[in-house]
């Protein structure tokens, strides 16, 4: 019976009359009728036919074709075969047997992976509140844009403990002023009497760690880091003679012997190995003493003092913000070499090695939540420190690299490194991607901007390496593009960036168009290609793409360069994030195309 089929089906694709609807253009009542057999019409019949399209849509956006597949006997995945063959499928005889297999949709792992994110949430007390996205910006003070993305999900104020407490405490005050406190309760599960800027903040904001936040921390960092504008420290700082002793006690003990230490390495000279797992406040709590760590920091890399750091990316989100905006600088230089370990860390101790090979070592080693009774020696004995960098060496055979950096300079060894990569191919761009333009399309458009034979037969060496990558990721497997048609400027200009090219070339109006309806064919005969339009841009001055079991994240403009991060609970933290905007705004394939002809009707660079 039709409709005990399209019971079973659903089940498997664990989806809903309007996730199919939704896929298939029509009305979620005509599935419903169809799935509770108010309706069985023939298999010919236009009404099976959408429900089939959409049957199959959805499966494409989930990436649950290979199900379907193996479902209706099928040989391959393409439109033409497999729609046919679940039709057959929903009106066949044999015994009804859906594969036994556990199927999660691409979307509904984001889901359970984080029940309702923080956008999701706010968005829900602001519609309560009535607030729209210009009086909450003015409530917090902040750029209409910025709460956009907020409400949207693209960014969420995590880290910003000033912007927690305001935003928690203008939610409730709106809820008094306008009489809704006992709605905002309810919402927050708890009684109206309980409900105070406390309790908004731990609904809004929640218990757990995000674990898309490390990813936002990292990736506002960077678009918001210029090298050479702030990553440059101004001359060390005067300070205080820190009195010599053999052991420091506390954080403010810790501070100074770190203000000897590096001003003794900034002085000499050497190799610092450096180490540890003990909370970050000791460096990031005091903003003075914050400012004078990340000068004397720079002024050893300037002095030519090379650093080998494992880092802890198993920290709560406030410390790793901390760590991002202290190291970040410094990455730049190409004297820093940072490692993170495999492995997590013990939760009973903490270990603390700041260490320069001949000249001295900072060693700390307590249990967890010692305080202020905790101590560290300051060790210039010569065999001792032999021994702790043997140790150190040991440490450093079970950590893995953390970052490798690119200039503009290194741009053939960076795309070596990501033609060696495998694994899903995600894409977070503020324009499109040259790998979706047809070779024609840009030889006329070097032809026309004139750019000199070598640079033309470079670029478009480089571009035909990049198509063979693309169609090969495409058919390894999906391949997902998250893209924000007006993150651009009015003249839109080729992405080279991506590949770390010096090269301007801008479209005319009916060249962006072309690229355009490219990439829109894409979309249509790519059954691995997914794009998903954003309404905002998440960031300004980067793009974000990741190789497998690393993250690129790159320069939109001079000077080009590339941060390739390796550490695995990083590369998870930003798939995680990415996945989260697409099941937000991601629509299908119809939908989708629909608007980039809209978009190609309202054109865009020169006239």
């Amino acid at each position: 019976m039709l409709s005990e089929r399209i019971t079973a089906l659903f089940a498997l694709l664990q989806c809903t009359n309007t996730d199919i609807a939704r896929f298939a253009g029509c009305s979620p009542s005509n599935i419903s009728r169809l799935k509770s057999g108010l309706r069985e019409p023939p298999a010919s019949s236009r009404t099976v036919s959408l429900l089939a399209e959409g049957i199959y849509a959805y499966a494409d956006y989930e990436n649950l074709l290979p199900v379907l597949r193996e479902l209706c006997g099928t040989e391959d995945s393409a439109r033409e075969r497999l729609i046919p063959g679940i039709v057959a499928w929903l009106y066949g005889t044999e015994t009804l047997t859906p594969p036994p297999r556990a199927v999660v949709p691409r979307s509904r792992r984001a889901r359970e992976l984080r029940r309702q994110s923080f956008g999701e949430k706010l968005d829900r007390a602001m519609t309560l509140l009535g607030l729209s996205n210009a009086q909450l910006a003015a409530l917090l003070s902040i750029d209409v844009s910025l709460a956009s993305r907020y409400r949207s999900g693209v960014y969420s104020p995590h880290g910003n403990e000033q912007r927690e407490e305001k935003l928690s405490g203008e939610l409730l005050a709106r809820a008094e002023k306008s009489g809704r406190t006992e709605e905002l309760a309810a919402l927050c599960r708890v009684k109206a009497e309980e409900l105070d800027a406390g309790a908004v903040a731990e609904w809004l904001y929640g218990s757990a760690e995000d674990p898309a936040l490390l990813a936002q921390f990292l990736l506002r960092s960077l678009d918001a880091f210029t090298p050479g504008q702030g990553g440059a420290a101004p001359a060390v700082p005067e300070t205080a003679p820190v009195p010599a002793a053999e052991r420091y006690w506390g954080t403010e003990g810790l501070r100074g012997a770190v203000v000897r230490f590096l001003i003794d390495a900034a002085r000499e000279g050497g190799e610092l190995l450096l180490y540890s797992d003990e909370p970050m406040d000791w460096m990031s709590g005091d903003r003075a003493f914050f400012t004078l760590w990340a000068s004397l920091m720079a002024a050893c890399v300037r002095n030519g003092v090379h650093i080998r750091i494992i880092h802890n990316v198993d920290r709560a989100s406030n410390e790793m913000a901390a760590a991002i905006s202290g190291w970040l600088p410094l990455y730049v230089s190409g004297m820093i070499e940072p490692y993170v370990f495999r492995k997590e860390r013990n939760s009973r101790f903490c270990h603390t090695v700041f260490l320069r090979a001949g000249g001295a070592c900072i060693h700390g080693f307590f249990p967890t939540g010692a305080g202020e009774n905790r101590w560290y020696e300051y060790i210039t004995d010569e065999a001792r420190l032999r021994a702790l960098k043997s140790e150190y060496g040991a440490m450093l055979s079970s950590a893995q690299p953390f970052l490798k950096t690119y200039a503009a300079a290194e741009d053939a060894a960076y795309r070596r490194f990501c033609e060696g990569r495998t694994g899903p191919r995600n894409y977070l761009l503020p324009a499109l991607p040259v790998a979706t333009m047809p070779e024609a399309l840009l030889e006329r458009m070097l032809q026309r901007a004139a750019v000199g034979e070598a640079r033309t037969q470079t670029a478009l060496a480089v571009h035909r390496a990049l198509r063979l990558s693309f169609f090969d990721a495409l058919r390894r497997g999906s391949v997902d593009l998250l893209f924000c048609p007006g993150a651009g400027e009015p003249r839109q200009s080729v992405n080279f960036a991506l590949e770390l090219m010096d090269l301007t070339l801008e479209y005319t109006r009916e060249e962006y168009a072309a690229h355009v309806a490219a990439v829109a064919a894409l979309v249509e005969t790519e059954k691995n290609f997914h794009l998903t339009l954003l309404p905002h841009a998440p960031f300004r001055d980067i793009q974000i793409v990741t190789l497998g079991d690393a993250v690129a994240v790159l320069r939109c403009g001079a000077p080009y360069a590339a941060f390739v991060f390796l550490s695995p609970a990083l590369t998870q933290s930003v798939s995680d994030y990415l996945s989260d905007l697409i099941r937000r705004n991601g629509t299908d394939r119809h939908t989708t195309v629909r608007a980039l002809e809209a978009l190609i009707a309202g054109g865009s660079g020169e006239d």
